[in-house]
């Protein structure tokens, strides 16, 4: 082995398990599993955030403790792809021929928790600044500042291994680096060519992209309080709202970012008024089937009302769809974006924007109160299977199912004239002269109006459920409710599992169901297609939702499954 060859593995190792949440959670945990086993990231994260400056606008940590639950289950989970006994090979074989055991040289020297942050956000003004003019210059720009750009990444060294750390980076037999001093209580190094930044303290291995960066790290833990990440009140409020055994958290200064988005678009400044602000934080979770991802807002500004309701109509999609969007009144929600675009638009398209809306009803034969009771209540989203094209439902639930009849035959009777008129081709006109004619749905008296093969306008209402869709056979089904029903489909149950009664959004994609779409439509062609295939053969299902109040949460679980 040459001399400079295992100080160049020892900075690659050292810096990627530093920052493995820059590499992305998924592709770090991969790799890593090839380690051993680790735990849970927010448990520890004032050891790693106590060095971390307070205004710091991006914090990401993952666990390094390798006796922990979290990673244990993380490598079972890992187990059912393809490729990772393949990665966990090559790992353990570079560090071997590099002479390095991880059990025995790396594993007892780390702690609890990795963190990566920047200290700052980068100065993005001077990058925008004739953009337009010379996108030559301002890409030069963006890369200099992305390099000069202040990155910290700190590991928490386990009890009593500090000199051990010390020793495996300034090993003189292998080129290590040289110590250059000593700085309020840990030992700092450097690199002969330059570079590295590195510093050691009792609990703690820094690394910094400047001496200054490392520094300020020290001087931080040092000052400890509110000077640091671990006590601002925002960060740990944020943290504790989500589960408190985790793989991974992130943290974003929401705050910082409008700063720096004001500073570049002084127009966006002023249109947001101050209202970006407040910070956001996201945890990954391994769990027995799958992997659960969170995200919480706080101190931020209320959000437009978007009052919950509770999921009903899941009993109504069948059990084997392909995707559900669950929500609920967009007649309010259509009406607000019409709202808010008029009184912020210029006098002359305020005026073109009232002129459309008063026009409409007179067009479409419907009035808002109309309109209100077909799309003022709980809706859903309907994807069939189908090859290679899906079935497609909308699912209203309506406040009176003989009004929401009537509106949609008012409907049935303007559209045909509009697309007659504005129609994209002439085969579209020309099926919209033909107008809609009766269809069957299931003993329900339907409404079809033929466009072309990939589908068709149909409609129905039994009770106070309206749909309309795509197909005649999806329409049927989603209005009928017949057969196995979403609500009982094992995969969405255990996906959905925690999912509090109110919601303000539901979505779930059945990646079962979507394969043999996805294969009728070329996605699995290519070189790689078959081991994507392979992939996507473990993922059961995704499923998200959200829930507003003083604290909006998004959440996302992935079912993984052999």
């Amino acid at each position: 082995m040459s001399m400079p060859a295992r100080p160049r593995l020892r900075r690659r190792f050292v810096i990627p398990v530093a920052a493995l949440a820059a590499v992305g959670i998924t592709g770090g945990a991969i790799v890593l599993s090839g380690c051993g086993d680790t735990a849970s990231a927010g448990s520890s994260a004032a050891s790693v955030a106590g060095y971390i400056p307070a205004s710091s606008p991006l914090y990401v940590q993952v666990s390094t403790d390798t006796a922990g639950p979290q990673w244990t289950q993380l490598t079972t989970l890992a187990k059912y792809f393809p490729e990772y006994d393949s990665m966990q090979a090559s790992i353990n074989k570079e560090l071997a021929r590099e002479g390095i055991s991880w059990k025995k040289d790396l594993q007892p020297l780390l702690g609890d928790a990795a963190a990566l942050a920047t200290t700052k956000v980068p100065d993005v003004s001077t990058v925008a600044k004739g953009a337009l003019v010379d996108p030559a210059g301002a890409a030069g720009r963006a890369l200099a500042t992305a390099a000069d750009q202040p990155i910290l990444a700190v590991l928490q060294v386990a009890s009593g291994k500090a000199d051990q750390v010390k020793a495996l980076l300034a090993d003189p037999a292998n080129g290590g680096l040289k110590a250059s001093g000593d700085y309020n209580g840990a030992t700092l190094y450097s690199e002969p060519t330059g570079g590295m930044h590195v510093a050691v303290a009792p609990e703690a291995l820094i690394i910094g992209s400047s001496e200054a960066v490392v520094k300020q790290a020290i001087d931080t833990h040092a000052a400890g309080g509110d000077q640091a990440l671990s006590g601002v009140f925002r960060f740990n409020d944020a943290l504790a709202l989500l589960p408190k055994d985790v793989f991974a958290m992130a943290y974003v200064n929401i705050d910082e970012l409008g700063k720096a988005a004001a500073d570049m678009l002084p127009m966006a400044g002023d249109l947001v008024n101050g209202q970006v602000k407040g910070a956001a934080a996201m945890s990954l979770t391994a769990e027995s089937n799958g992997l659960r991802m969170k995200a919480v807002l706080v101190d931020a500004p209320a959000m437009a009302d978007q009052k919950a309701f509770t999921p009903t109509l899941t009993s109504q999609a069948p059990a084997d769809s392909v995707a559900y969007i669950g929500f609920n009144r967009l007649a309010d929600t259509v009406s607000r974006a019409i709202t808010t675009a008029s009184e912020t638009a210029s006098p002359e398209v305020k005026k073109q924007i009232d002129t459309i809306t008063g026009q409409l009803p007179v067009l479409l034969g419907v009035d808002g109160g109309d309109l209100r009771n077909l799309a003022g209540g709980e809706h859903a989203v309907v994807v069939g299977g189908g090859q290679p094209t899906p079935s497609v439902s909308l699912a209203l639930k309506t406040g009176d199912g003989a009004q929401a009849e009537q509106t949609l035959t008012s409907l049935s009777k303007a559209l045909p004239l509009v697309l007659g008129q504005f129609g994209p081709s002439a085969k579209i006109k020309s099926a919209a002269a033909k107008g809609f004619t009766p269809v069957d749905l299931g003993g329900v008296k339907g409404h079809e109006l033929a466009i072309n093969s990939t589908g068709d306008i149909v409609w129905g209402v039994k009770g106070d459920l309206a749909v309309i869709g795509s197909r005649a056979a999806g329409v049927s089904t989603v209005l009928n409710g017949t057969g196995p029903s979403l609500a009982g489909n094992a995969a969405f149950t255990a996906a959905t599992q925690g999912m509090p009664d109110q919601v303000t959004g539901l979505a779930w994609l059945n990646v079962p169901q979507a394969m043999p779409l996805l294969q009728k439509n070329g996605a699995f062609n290519g070189k790689d297609g078959a081991k994507d295939r392979e992939m996507l053969s473990h993922v059961s299902g995704v499923a998200a939702w959200g829930t507003q109040g003083a604290n909006p949460m998004v959440e996302v679980f992935v079912g993984l499954q052999k």
